[in-house]
Parts: C-alpha cells; structure tokens; sequence
C-alpha cells in the first residue's frame, strides 16, 4: 500500500499533528489543567491523563514524520547521486540528518514533560522547532538549487511558498523567544502557574502572544510538510528485499497425488 499511496503521508501528518493537538487540549481544559484560550502546546500535555495521550500521539507522529523525511531524502538522492554539483548531495545529507534531530526533538517533547525533566524537555522544544526550521530552510534551497533538474512537482509556485513559509517561522520564532520572556519576568505572579495564567495577571498579554506563535510555529511545520505531496505523487516507492549472503538449500517435499508422485522445492 505505502508503496504507491506514500504521497498521502504528507497531507495525513498536516492533519493528525494539529488534531492531537487539539484533542489533548480539549482532555487538560475538561480536566481543569490548564486555562481555556491558547496554553503552551506542551503545558495541555503535562499532567496525566493528557500526558499519556500526548506523549503517544506525538510519538506515531514522529514515526509518520520520519518516513516522509526519509522519502524525501530518498527522492533528492535520486536526482543528484549522478550529478557533478555535489554540493547538492552534502545539501541533502545535512537536511536528513537536521530532519532526524527534528523527530527525535518531537519525541522528547511528549515523553519528557516541563514539570519532570525540563532541561530534557526544553532540549527537545529545540530540536523540533529550532532544528526544524533548519530543516524547512535546506529543503527550500534544495528546491530552488534543483529547478534544472526539472523536477516534477517543484513549481514555481511551491517554490515561492516555501519561501513563505520560512520567511513567517522566522518572524513567529522571534516573536516566541521574545515574548516568552517578557512574559516571564512579568508573572504571572506568586503562587502561580503558567499552566493556569489568567487575563487579569501581569503578563498576560505577552505570554498570549508567546503562546499564539507556538501554536501557529507548529501549524507551519506540518503545512510545510503537507508541500512535499505533489512532488511524491509523481514517483512510487520500491519495498525493501531480503538477500541472503549465501544461497539457502532448497528443499525437497514430495506430494502424492493418485499415483503419482510430484516433487516441489521450496
């Protein structure tokens, strides 16, 4: 099956990652954990219940995430491992390698929550979005590098929304960075969490602001994702095959039919 529908795997995870989203969310603020409004993505998946379920479900899409990143790799290696202008495949190499430490960013972001290990968990914020913005910038110079080779799928037009997208990372990033630190030397006051950071608190317009920009972060990454689909429809993926080093002994079974006996080999 994945054989010939992998190209939907980029559309899937621009639609699961968003939802798991959601559906911790709506558990934390059922379970009063955290404030309605925009909580840190991280903050509605930090005690248990929503823990447990944000830490599988961000998991499975670390592992969605790695077979597109691993296709994609896969597909540019295609099209320059022949090339004279190596410096295309060192491009390509660097974005796997950047792709993996995104994934595996992902994954430590849902196994290791702030209120345990934070040092683990700040780690893996990193990784996923600071790496993964690494990430969608080689991706893009990859694509705009490769327009002679006549890709199919790489238009102009998606070229250009790449570009968008990792002009808009960039600014929501910075604004991230920015605002979550004003927010935290204003509150949101003594005694309380960020977890439950209300509108009346010092503070508070900055952490929202924080907050909003993570959100719409994560919302960018698998829309950049969700880019790669044209380009996989236009190529089908061969399933792996099992080479034994040495010739294996094919062996005899006899089958009586009637009266007569038919050798098979398996």
């Amino acid at each position: 099956m994945l054989e010939t529908r992998h190209h939907w795997l980029p559309v899937i995870i621009a639609v699961y990652l968003p939802l798991s989203f959601v559906i911790t969310y709506s558990i934390a603020v059922g379970n009063k954990h955290v404030e309605p409004g925009f909580p840190y993505i991280s903050d509605t998946g930090t005690r248990s219940p929503e823990s447990c379920v944000f830490g599988q479900l961000l998991n499975i899409g670390a592992v969605l995430a790695g077979i597109i990143i691993y296709t994609r790799y896969r597909q540019s290696l295609y099209h320059f491992e022949n090339s004279t202008r190596k410096y295309l495949l060192h491009l390509n190499t660097a974005a796997f390698i950047t792709g993996l430490l995104t994934i595996f960013g992902v994954s430590l972001v849902g196994n290791f929550q702030e209120t345990n290990i934070l040092v683990v968990h700040l780690l893996g914020a990193f990784l996923a979005f600071g790496v993964g913005f690494v990430y969608m910038i080689l991706q893009t110079i990859i694509s705009c590098k490769s327009v002679s080779f006549k890709i199919p799928g790489n238009s102009l037009y998606i070229r250009r929304f790449r570009i968008a997208l990792c002009v808009a990372d960039f600014v929501l990033l910075v604004i991230l960075g920015i605002a979550a630190q004003v927010a935290k030397s204003k509150g949101p006051g003594p005694g309380k969490s960020k977890q439950h950071w209300s509108s009346d608190e010092p503070g508070y317009a900055e952490h929202l602001v924080a907050t909003i920009s993570e959100w719409l972060v994560a919302f960018i990454t698998v829309i950049y994702f969700a880019t790669f689909y044209k380009e996989f429809k236009q190529f089908r993926i061969k399933p792996p095959e099992v080479i034994y080093y040495k010739e294996q002994p094919r062996t005899e079974i006899a089958v009586i039919t009637g009266q007569k006996t038919i050798k098979i080999f398996n």
